[in-house]
């Protein structure tokens, strides 16, 4: 049904707009300029800054555009003798007290204040009285520095606080000229979307640590990217300042990220250029990694896997990685496997993951915004994918329900419905009765879901026919743990599937692919990551070739990791010499995404484009560039141009926007020899590895810009089960288990699944999933100084 509209007339121009539309959106489209602060087409209406007064015929005084809707026959005037002296007022008074201090302020440049003072303001103040003064440089926050002398006081901060975060951290206290934003006496502003603020601040209240000092606006190159952090897949603009990445601000999609960013998205971007990144090629020699040339590096791999080849079989060869990789990239490097080299051994899934898309339940993003339901399985939205959690928050803002099922829960200041069940017990959850009779009660119900534990997956598939049956609009979005792990899907980068999602053990699949790509495929599936790894380990695995796979850190077998990567000859293809890459026999140094062009598929299936920036790298390559001249050394044809490739990748549906997900066959198939999640028998407390946005053995653990945020060693326990132990928040306790150390602090919070520890993931030297074996979470006893796995 097509929205009513109405005529209204402004300043002498008749616009046709939406029945409703606020007054202020409205003179947008009739080209008109109504100055504002407070508000913000993204946040609720509170008319607070008066600058945006209008006179309305028929209204006995001016109104605030930015709350008035508008109405059939309005006739407005924003230019009148009348407005004019009210806006000169309005600054007047907010320039009272403001600094003034334009030339060292980060806003300068960019700033409605300073606008809107040339264009509006008084030239003069007609004060005498000295300017009350406020700090001048308060923390607020891992990454915010406050100016409160140059606070307006707009409230948007509050109000995405408020209305967006649903966190309720940020306030307005005090009175008159002593008003300012804090937060609770104490407390920090603890979240991660802090930097939102900073964007929406209309002043230079609210800066940038990072950036603060570094550059004036036009002094910026501005390039559009995609942040590939998490599989959201963030609209981005990286700011360059003489080839230097000094800043990534928002770049809004409304079917993607609704304008919004994460901290991580936002501030994790010093690794770029910074410290820690390999600049040139290693080889080991003498049992040390030595710096190498290209060609020296590209010819000793291509020797090894042809020499493997030719002995052990392609069979013995295997890849391992990809979720990093642009779609092209990811595609390149499953042709050079199976038809270059002769092995269906590649697979992207470099932790519990195993399926990233299912596209019979497939839906959006933007599907959150006005479900009455969402179901979240066994996953942290909040650490996999931050900003779509917002949309969980905003549904629930709505009224919407959120339940979740699982060993985790997030922690919402929205009321939750929990179904608590240890890891390996999830899918009987998923069976049961009062679960189905709850969704049941929802009309569109969309279920967030990280891909692992195969039973899961199986439970999952039984419960949305079930719903469907029942006449519900039912959904499913599955959060990768790679940036592009659904690109990686599609393109192949799997042991059971093809290109296009189509399964490797069909005939009439592999022959369009063979077709496309003039060679022959390997008729049986490959091996998993985890066949991989104890194929490599048992020594019938001879060569493993890793794109971005730090398999030591995300991983959930410590050991068998350990084994297979002592045993083959190991090449990684990373950024950084990573706990994984201290393994290889040769790294080659990959180049960051804002040097790649491509694209990148978004968790619902969106294929964003991205262009390369022009900045000065270290001696590193793409890895498609990585691809392809390793496939040139290895005497095998996989690239002759882009418009080639494009082409090639259209016939096998690898290109369009809206990749419509794995088929129910595809599926089950991606779902068969993946990791299945146990519980160690007894009676002791389970372990279970929780991820956390800025944890992690790469970009974030080699950014030291963020390093001030990354979470630290925790053991975090029911209070029941704290209580029972006879530990207490803030305790030290220390975890051995196969003869791994970790020393951690104790947490209670409620939000833990009674009868289990969580234990953070990825942090470099303290990592949970060390301490696994093959998925199982292993029992473990707690004393006040030592736990001990039992089981």
């Amino acid at each position: 049904m097509s929205q009513e509209r109405v005529h209204i007339t402004i300043d002498g121009r008749t616009v046709e707009v939406p029945k409703g539309m606020l007054l202020v959106e409205a003179a947008k489209l009739a080209g008109v300029d109504i100055p504002v602060f407070c508000h913000h087409p993204k946040l609720e209406p509170v008319g607070v800054c008066r600058m945006c007064l209008v006179e309305v015929e028929g209204q006995r005084k001016p109104v605030t555009a930015c709350t008035m809707p508008v109405s059939d026959g309005m006739v407005v005037r924003t230019q009148t003798e009348l407005i004019d002296q009210l806006r000169k007022g309005v600054l007047e008074l907010l320039l009272l007290n403001h600094p003034l201090d334009c030339p060292v302020c980060d806003k300068g440049g960019e700033c409605p204040l300073q606008d809107q003072t040339y264009s509006y303001g008084p030239a003069v103040s007609r004060s005498l009285d000295p300017k009350v003064r406020k700090l001048k440089s308060a923390e607020l926050g891992n990454f915010i520095v406050f100016d409160r002398e140059r606070c307006i006081v707009c409230r948007r901060c509050t109000r995405f606080d408020d209305e967006i975060a649903l966190e309720n951290n940020l306030v307005v206290a005090e009175r008159a000229d002593g008003v300012v934003i804090t937060t609770a006496p104490g407390e920090r502003y603890d979240s991660y979307f802090s930097g939102n603020t900073i964007e929406l601040c209309p002043v230079g209240a609210l800066t940038s640590e990072l950036y603060r000092f570094r550059a004036r606006p036009w002094d910026l190159a501005k390039v559009p990217s995609v942040c590939t952090g998490c599989s959201v897949g963030c609209n981005v603009r990286l700011d360059y300042r003489f080839g230097e990445l000094v800043r990534v601000v928002s770049r809004e999609n409304p079917a993607v990220d609704g304008g919004w960013l994460c901290d991580r998205g936002r501030f994790n971007y010093g690794f770029v250029q910074g410290e820690g990144r390999v600049e040139r090629p290693l080889v080991r020699m003498n049992g040390k990694l030595q710096p190498v040339s290209w060609d020296q590096a590209l010819n000793i791999v291509a020797e090894r896997l042809n020499a493997v080849r030719q002995g052990a079989g392609p069979q013995a060869i295997g890849f391992i990685g990809g979720g990093r990789l642009t779609n092209e990239e990811a595609y390149l490097l499953g042709k050079l496997a199976r038809a270059g080299l002769g092995t269906a051994n590649i697979d992207y899934r470099t932790g519990r993951q195993l399926v990233a898309s299912y596209g019979p339940y497939a839906g959006r993003m933007v599907d959150v915004d006005s479900a009455d339901t969402v179901l979240i399985v066994d996953t942290l939205v909040q650490e996999r994918a931050p900003v779509l959690d917002l949309r969980v928050r905003k549904c629930a803002r709505r009224g919407g329900r959120i339940i979740s099922v699982g060993a985790v829960h997030g922690a919402y200041r929205v009321p939750v419905k929990r179904y608590d069940a240890l890891p390996g017990q999830v899918g009987e959850a998923l069976g049961g009765a009062q679960l189905l009779d709850d969704l049941s009660a929802g009309d569109k119900i969309i279920v967030l879901w990280a891909g692992h534990d195969a039973a899961i997956g199986r439970a999952l598939d039984g419960l949305l026919a079930q719903l469907r049956e029942m006449g519900k609009d039912v959904r499913l979005l599955i959060l990768s743990e790679q940036g592009n792990g659904r690109g990686a899907e599609w393109m192949g980068l799997h042991p059971a599937l093809l290109p296009g999602g189509r399964v490797a053990a069909e005939a009439s699949a592999r022959a369009e692919v063979e077709q496309a790509w003039g060679a022959a495929l390997p008729a049986e599936d490959g091996l998993s990551t985890e066949s991989m790894l104890k194929a490599a380990a048992a020594g019938s695995l001879e060569a493993l070739v890793l794109f971005g796979a730090n398999l030591k850190q995300t991983y959930p077998d410590g050991e068998l990791v350990a084994a297979a990567l002592q045993k083959a000859f190991v090449v990684a293809v990373d950024l950084f010499v990573t706990e994984t890459a201290e393994y290889a026999d040769v790294i080659l140094p990959a180049a960051a995404f804002p040097a790649k062009a491509g694209a990148y598929t978004t968790l619902d299936g969106q294929v964003q484009k991205v262009q390369p920036a022009d900045y000065p790298e270290f001696e590193t390559w793409t890895d498609g560039q990585i691809i392809t001249a390793l496939a040139e050394r290895l005497r095998v044809n996989v690239y002759a141009s882009d418009e080639a490739l494009a082409e090639e990748m259209a016939r096998l549906g690898c290109t369009a926007s809206g990749f419509a997900g794995l088929t129910a066959d595809a599926f089950a198939a991606a779902l068969e020899g993946g990791l299945a999640a146990s519980s160690a028998a007894g009676e002791d407390l389970v372990l279970v590895p929780v991820e956390r946005l800025f944890a992690g053995g790469g970009t974030s653990y080699f950014d030291r810009g963020i390093e001030h945020a990354r979470p630290r060693a925790e053991a975090l326990l029911n209070p029941e089960d704290a209580s029972e132990q006879g530990v207490a928040e803030g305790d030290t306790v220390t975890l051995t288990a196969g003869g791994v150390e970790l020393e951690l602090t104790v947490r209670v919070s409620a939000h833990v699944v009674p009868g289990t520890v969580q234990v953070v993931a990825g942090l470099p030297g303290t990592d949970a999933y060390a301490l696994l074996q093959a998925g199982e979470h292993p029992r473990v006893r707690l004393h006040r100084s030592v736990m001990e796995v039992v089981g």
